[in-house]
């Protein structure tokens, strides 16, 4: 129903001809509201006269254009829709902020590409029955929230709307979650697993620029002592990671070292780095059955990390060369073809067998599990990976499996030093050479890059990651060493 006074008032103007010229009325704040009434009222006698349909957009409770359901919205260079070409009122704002400016069309003023005009029918919420959103309606309010994050800008609201406290931003972002699921904004997991993500991204690029790290540890009593370096060498990117931790349960001290080499990318090794230790301690059984416990904890990482990247299109994977000391008792276990060697009365002894597709066992273990292995460049699952063993590896998972093989060791006075290092080192420094530079420098970090250092100038092509933990046995103590970095 249309309130008599807006029929009067529609009367008169269709009994005028429309202006063909601009025309600035000077107004009170107050009186904004009727004068938008009015050119609402005048804009649909003029569509009737002329035959066609009128301009939606009027309130048929009141007879006038609702500020809400008439906006205008930025965007950026886009042409006006079909019915968003005649803006019929301006609100000056500034000095003439009582000034409501009625403008006619002209070709123009439609050609105008900086604005989109969306009409009451586009933007209109209801309070009971359902929200309709135009497709111009979404376009707009999608093009201004990117011109306003782009920009950094404020929407700007005239005096009158102001004063109402209009809040045009919310209506139109609730108008748009409606038509444009896409916008929905993300839980708070995810939210936490981008700002993550793009730490680590920013660790990466470090590690690419520098593309060189090393540091040392040493226990409180001197009694245990280690060192790492990690070159990026001559690949484009990073992929190799390592983790040195220690702890203490049940009275004991608890020392971990790890190498993890990425292949395919550095995302395997970069998550076995951030929870492989982390779930190993956690395992019920790590103090009483630390054999099984190491076993389970690989297959369970494995397990956890192929389910993190489901819905991802990477397929890396990593080797994983690992020590755990608990007391005087030593556990090393290996997936892959990084190693780990120690070194005995000055004898170089292998901790882990690489575990390469060619190995016997290793192949007859692929083949009766229905794959290949075939020669491309060198022995490969496949034809695709040069290592039968491998934490992630998706696609060949059937065949790449992710189960440790375990050896123990009593550090006793004969232990000298352990040497933990990616094949980087092991593909141009056989274990008696590595061991032999090792024994010449005092220093275990000094060791490691001397390490490095050398394969790099034996012409290593790989990333290049070592470890270098020394016994010391002149003094007694289990104390744990305090890691002065574990970044990679």
């Amino acid at each position: 129903m249309v309130h008599d006074g807006a029929v009067k008032e529609q009367q008169v103007s269709a009994s005028s001809p429309p202006a063909s010229a601009t025309e600035v009325v000077p107004l009170p704040v107050e009186d904004s509201e009727s004068a938008l009434a009015a050119g609402a009222a005048a804009a649909g006698a003029a569509g009737e006269e002329a035959g066609g349909p009128s301009r939606p957009g009027s309130d048929k409770r009141l007879g006038v254009r609702h500020p809400v359901k008439y906006h205008r919205f930025r965007a950026r260079g886009k042409a006006m829709g079909p019915g968003g070409a005649q803006p019929p009122v301006d609100v000056v704002e500034g000095e003439g902020a009582g000034e409501v400016v009625e403008e006619a069309s002209s070709p123009e003023r439609e050609a105008l590409a900086g604005f989109v005009e969306v009409e009451s029918e586009s933007v209109e919420m209801e309070v009971e029955g359902d929200m309709e959103v135009s497709p111009a309606a979404a376009v707009a309010v999608v093009e201004s929230q990117s011109a306003e994050e782009e920009e950094e800008e404020e929407e700007v609201l005239s005096p009158a709307l102001a004063e109402q406290g209009v809040n045009l931003g919310a209506a139109a972002v609730a108008a748009t979650a409606a038509a444009v699921p896409a916008l929905e904004v993300p839980k708070d997991q995810d939210q936490e697993k981008e700002r993550k993500e793009k730490e680590r991204q920013r660790e990466r690029e470090r590690a690419d620029e520098v593309g060189y790290m090393s540091g040392g540890c040493q226990s409180d009593d001197g009694s245990l002592s280690c060192g790492y370096s990690s070159f990026r060498g001559k690949r484009a990117s990073m992929e190799d990671f390592f983790d040195i931790k220690s702890s203490k349960i049940d009275d004991k001290k608890i020392n971990l070292f790890g190498i993890f080499d990425g292949h395919g990318g550095s995302r395997a090794a970069e998550y076995l780095k951030e929870h492989l230790f982390e779930n190993l301690m956690k395992h019920p059984e790590f103090m009483t059955d630390t054999k099984l416990a190491i076993s389970e904890t690989y297959k369970k990482t494995d397990s956890e990390f192929l389910e993190s990247e489901v819905n991802t299109h990477r397929d890396d994977g990593s080797t994983a060369s690992t020590a755990v000391l608990v007391g005087n008792h030593l556990y090393v276990a290996n997936v892959g073809d990084s190693r780990a060697v120690i070194s005995k009365s000055g004898k170089a002894i292998a901790l882990s067998d690489d575990h390469k597709p060619n190995r016997s066992d290793e192949r007859k273990r692929i083949e009766s599990a229905g794959g290949i292995v075939m020669w491309a460049g060198t022995w490969r699952v496949g034809g695709v990976l040069a290592m039968s063993r491998a934490f992630g590896n998706r696609l060949l998972k059937q065949f790449v499996v992710a189960e440790p093989e375990i050896q123990e060791q009593e550090i006793d006075d004969e232990a000298d030093f352990l040497i933990l290092a990616s094949d980087g080192l092991w593909d141009v420094v056989p274990n008696e050479d590595a061991v032999s530079l090792v024994k010449m420098e005092e220093d275990p970090e000094a060791a490691a890059r001397k390490l490095t250092e050398t394969a790099f100038g034996r012409g290593s092509g790989d990333n290049i990651t070592c470890v270098v933990v020394k016994f010391q046995h002149e003094r007694t103590g289990s104390d744990s060493p305090s890691p002065s970095g574990d970044k990679s």
